[in-house]
């Protein structure tokens, strides 16, 4: 009777085991076939758009030749100096929760706005910016840009820096601290070395991130057809560009549109790639 009723339970969990498994292999398949459409279409329609003037010209009127180079040099420019600002700030508020501060009150709280800046939506940041910049300023401008992709950009370098520290064995830094180093030379020359392969993948994730952001620079860094290399300006960037040439009547635009979301598509996939190689790497 015991064994009837062990087998019978057994035979149960087999059986939902099978059909969660059905499920999931029929949820991956559908994920895997909707990105694979959604792939080949870009890049079917994206080739076709891409020529010479797509890297020489700036953004066109309608019915006039032009390309995109403008918006790829705002974008450039934009998540560059973006970047430029959030890494050092993010990796060492990181190091100093993990480092100095780690099991304090100031730390937890810190960790928990960082925790809830990672997972806020991009347009309340640049809605933020456009608040605390772009009123007081009177105009939209390329600073303005830099600075919401920056905040945007340090939760995840922070969070980064943080768990890729915790990673390091504490073997190493009483290692460092029997030997009479200081602590400043632990850091740098054992616990960042230790580290900052996944460190590096994290700011790289963090330009992924915000390299496709759109949400944010409408409000802030707004949108020119001109080249401006100023920051006090209005710039144009990819996905704003991509935002007003797809909504525009004229089919030419809606192809320059194609050929930046290809451009920008292109460049996240070799970020991700680069990102994965070098956690590969670490591991």
């Amino acid at each position: 009777m015991e064994n009837a009723i062990r087998q019978n339970l057994v035979s149960r969990r087999y059986t939902k085991n099978k059909v969660m498994m059905a499920l999931s292999f029929l949820a991956a398949i559908l994920g895997i076939f909707f990105l694979s459409v959604i792939l080949v279409s870009l890049v079917f329609r994206g080739v076709s758009a891409l020529s010479l003037d797509v890297f020489t010209m700036s953004i066109p009127a309608q019915g006039s030749r032009g390309g995109l180079i403008n918006a790829i040099y705002g974008t450039v420019l934009v998540t560059g100096c973006a970047i430029l600002i959030a890494a050092p700030i993010g990796i060492l508020a990181g190091t100093y929760l993990v480092e100095y501060a780690n099991g304090t009150k100031l730390a937890e709280v810190a960790k928990f706005i960082n925790d809830i800046l990672l997972s806020a939506p991009s347009i309340i940041i640049g809605v933020f910016v456009y608040g605390a910049v772009v009123v007081p300023m009177r105009g939209n401008s390329a600073i303005a840009g830099i600075l919401a992709l920056a905040l945007i950009a340090l939760p995840v370098v922070n969070r980064t820096t943080q768990d890729m520290l915790l990673l390091v064995p504490n073997a190493l830094r009483e290692a460092t601290a029997a030997l009479g180093a200081p602590r400043w030379k632990s850091m740098t020359l054992v616990i960042y070395r230790s580290a900052w392969t996944g460190i590096l993948t994290g700011i790289l994730l963090a330009v992924a991130r915000i390299s496709g952001e759109t949400a944010p620079l409408l409000f802030t860094a707004g949108y020119s057809k001109f080249m401006n290399a100023g920051l006090t300006g209005p710039i144009a960037t990819l996905p704003v560009a991509i935002n007003t040439l797809a909504a525009d009547p004229g089919e030419d635009l809606k192809q320059l549109a194609w050929a930046g979301a290809l451009i920008i598509t292109v460049a996240i996939l070799a970020l991700n790639i680069l990102a994965r190689l070098l956690s590969g790497r670490r591991q």
